[in-house]
């Protein structure tokens, strides 16, 4: 036997309570960058995840409204289609291969009519189906905006509680928006499936027909109609509450303010105090040390200028006895040049007389003859002893 697709689970929504917590938690750790407060509490963390879970829920609820208006758009069950027959039904059954949340409702209309069930059957299966699709609607809103108005009372930072009442304003407009959109796929099955399939049912079945399709339509308007109403009231109580929430939570807020401003005002006139003080102190101190620092270098500048004042007197001592020595060694100088410059004329003189050139000449001659004297004597003789006989 062919497996049935009307069998699937689910309704074909995002929302799931896995995906709304999980994407939720994923959310919250991001929110928590940008705050980054200077000590985490408890109350912080639930706040974080309540907004997370309620933004969770509008990018959710958002992307199921897109995909649920782009099935309504594409016409599942198109004019020509003749659903009286069943076989046609269980082709059309084949061909659905989407996951949309009305592609589901219409498989599991045309898969009971076309195994065998009667008009007033199949009418039964869709009030249902569309009272299931609403409940859940209203109860998913419902819980997102309970949390919310819960994670209010928390004592969190303004700004989780400024973002919690933003995101109950966009878990509303979302919750809105995916009723009306519940409400057109419901009219689409009501007039483009119940309307064309076939009644194989006598005719007091047929009134019955008639008049169960009539309750059916009565019912799932009445209870569309309650539960809009009973929304609308919750959301009243519930923003009414909220807003309670958050005046008190501000005036804790502020109270809490306004007593760690003067515990903080005290402590902090104090280290003012004590700060002056230190700061009077380091300047006494330190003008103490600086005069003391400069009477020292003046004590030390006045014993150098005198040191070398000193030193300098005795060097200029010291260089006039020498300039008085230079000027005496200057003078000598001066007489052994002026002797000498006689010496050197008288020398001259002598030079360029007879007497001196023929005394000259005499001392060469005498030179020459020494010489040949001192050759001579230093020849090599031998001596030779003879014996005479005595006479």
């Amino acid at each position: 036997m062919e497996k049935r697709k009307a069998k699937c689970g689910g309704y074909g929504m995002f929302t799931g309570i896995c995906g709304i917590v999980g994407l939720g938690i994923v959310f919250g750790l991001l929110l928590g960058i940008p705050f980054k407060p200077a000590e985490w509490t408890l109350s912080d963390l639930a706040a974080l995840l309540a907004n997370g879970i309620a933004l969770a829920y509008v990018v959710l609820g958002a992307v199921d409204w897109i995909a649920q208006f782009l099935a309504l758009s594409k016409n599942p069950l198109p004019a020509e289609l003749d659903l009286s027959e069943r076989a046609v039904a269980s082709e059309r059954v084949a061909a659905l291969t989407g996951h949309s949340l009305l592609q589901r409702h219409v498989r599991r209309l045309l898969s009971a009519w076309a195994a065998g069930a009667s008009g007033p059957q199949v009418a039964a299966m869709a009030t249902n189906q569309t009272f299931r699709m609403l409940s859940v609607l209203l109860a998913e809103t419902a819980a997102i905006l309970v949390l919310l108005v819960a994670a209010a009372g928390f004592t969190a930072p303004g700004s989780l509680l400024t973002l919690g009442t933003g995101l109950m304003a966009l878990v509303v407009l979302a919750g809105l928006a995916r009723f009306q959109l519940a409400s057109k796929i419901a009219g689409y099955i009501e007039s483009h499936l119940l309307a064309r399939i076939g009644n194989d049912t006598p005719a007091a079945a047929g009134v019955e027909f008639v008049q169960t399709i009539a309750k059916s339509v009565a019912d799932s308007t009445a209870s569309l109609a309650a539960a809009q109403t009973k929304f609308a009231e919750q959301l009243a109580k519930t923003q009414s509450e909220t807003a309670a929430q958050l005046a008190k939570a501000q005036l804790d807020a502020s109270a809490q303010l306004a007593k760690a401003h003067q515990e903080a005002s005290a402590p902090i006139a104090k280290a003012h105090q004590e700060a002056a003080a230190q700061v009077a102190k380091a300047q006494q101190d330190s003008s103490s040390q600086v005069e003391k620092a400069q009477a020292d270098m003046a004590a030390k500048l006045t014993a150098a200028l005198e040191q070398s004042s000193a030193q300098i007197a005795k060097a200029q001592a010291e260089v006039a006895t020498q300039l008085g020595r230079v000027t005496a060694l200057a003078s000598s100088i001066d007489n052994v040049l002026k002797l000498q410059q006689a010496v050197d004329g008288t020398l001259k003189g002598v030079a360029v007389t007879d007497e001196f050139k023929s005394t000259l000449v005499e001392l060469k001659r005498h030179l020459a003859e020494s010489d040949q004297l001192l050759k001579n004597a230093a020849k090599p003789r031998t001596i030779r002893l003879v014996e005479k006989d005595n006479e």
